[in-house]
């Protein structure tokens, strides 16, 4: 499982930045609108029009940096580094310590994995862009300190990048990456506290972020709670599909079948230990209406009307109109509304 978010998409949308492309037209601009969301597809034909436009521009106009860093940017996305490289440095001859050339040339050298070479580009992108009137303010620079935070611990400076991180949530307190990326550090410095309050907060934000949702599924295996880890790793698989890790930790902790048998063994003489049960087996195997069944009675039992609430609509939705779930409903909202 990557420990690290992905780099995020392209933080310089190219809507904001083709404003300032005075010489290219109206087909460029709708091409490029086009390929923004398409970027994926490197063999789009749009996607080739939209850069075949960018590159008759700069040819037209060479000293346009904003064309420049465009096309550089549209070069990178699409796999030419070393073409995006070239217009980054063209657009540093001319216009010296631009941000966003700076930013393009770190971005590059973290697709090639030479975190050194990005370390440098991401520091000099924050010193020019510090200098900014409204840098508190600028997401530009956030991005550039949260890039440079990944790029530490890549280099395993996680005291540096604990900062760098925690100043990046200055300008943008809500981000899940940052929180992630900040938990990865901290879990490094061997400071599990600070982890799972990095890892807590990334999923309160984003509940099913999975690489987080794992993480914060180990700390909890590690705790003892197998029925909680057991849930977030479900979260994780369901999220990231084609991870192995989450799932290998999920199918740990099974079968389902000893899970559910062990949860039917406790329900008279210690519904709490079958409840852990019970949700490590509808975790498992969450079509399994069984499990998902007695998790609602179980919660039931043990009065926890919320979980209670949440446990029969699952089974809703497995069993759409079924009588006990119904029943159960009516008389948790008949509960709320008598004085």
């Amino acid at each position: 499982m990557a420990r690290v978010s992905s780099m995020r998409d392209p933080w310089l949308t190219w809507a904001i930045r083709i404003v300032g492309l005075f010489v290219i037209g109206a087909l460029v601009f709708l091409a490029y609108s086009v390929y923004s969301g398409q970027r994926q597809v490197e063999n789009s034909s749009v996607t080739e029009r939209a850069i075949e436009a960018l590159e008759a521009s700069v040819t037209a106009e060479p000293e346009n940096v904003a064309a420049r860093i465009l096309l550089g940017d549209a070069y990178r996305d699409t796999g030419r580094p070393a073409k995006a490289i070239e217009q980054y440095e063209e657009a540093l001859k001319l216009s010296p310590d631009h941000p966003l050339a700076l930013s393009g040339l770190a971005l590059v050298a973290m697709q090639q994995e030479e975190w050194r070479t990005a370390e440098g580009y991401w520091r000099n992108t924050i010193e020019v862009l510090r200098k900014n009137e409204y840098a508190a303010q600028d997401e530009r620079l956030e991005r550039a300190y949260y890039y440079y935070g990944t790029v530490l611990i890549k280099l395993a400076e996680y005291e540096d990048a604990v900062s760098y991180l925690k100043e990046a949530l200055r300008i943008k307190r809500a981000d899940a990456d940052t929180h992630y990326a900040l938990s990865v550090a901290y879990r490094e410095l061997g400071s599990v506290d600070k982890q799972r309050e990095s890892l807590e907060t990334a999923l309160m934000f984003v509940p099913n972020m999975p690489e987080a949702c794992y993480d914060l599924g180990l700390l909890y295996l590690a705790d003892g709670d197998e029925a909680m880890a057991a849930e977030l790793f479900r979260r994780s698989v369901d999220a990231a599909p084609g991870q192995p890790e989450p799932m290998e930790a999920l199918v740990a902790l099974g079968p389902c079948e000893e899970r559910l048998l062990a949860a039917r063994s406790l329900v008279e003489s210690d519904p709490t230990a079958a409840l852990v049960e019970a949700r490590i087996a509808a975790a498992l195997e969450p079509t399994n209406v069984d499990a998902a069944r007695l998790v609602a009675q179980l919660l039931g039992k043990l009065d926890s009307p919320v979980d209670e609430r949440a446990a029969w609509e699952r089974l809703l939705e497995l069993v759409p109109n079924d009588k006990q779930a119904t029943e159960a409903l009516a008389a948790l909202d008949s509960a709320t509304t008598t004085p």
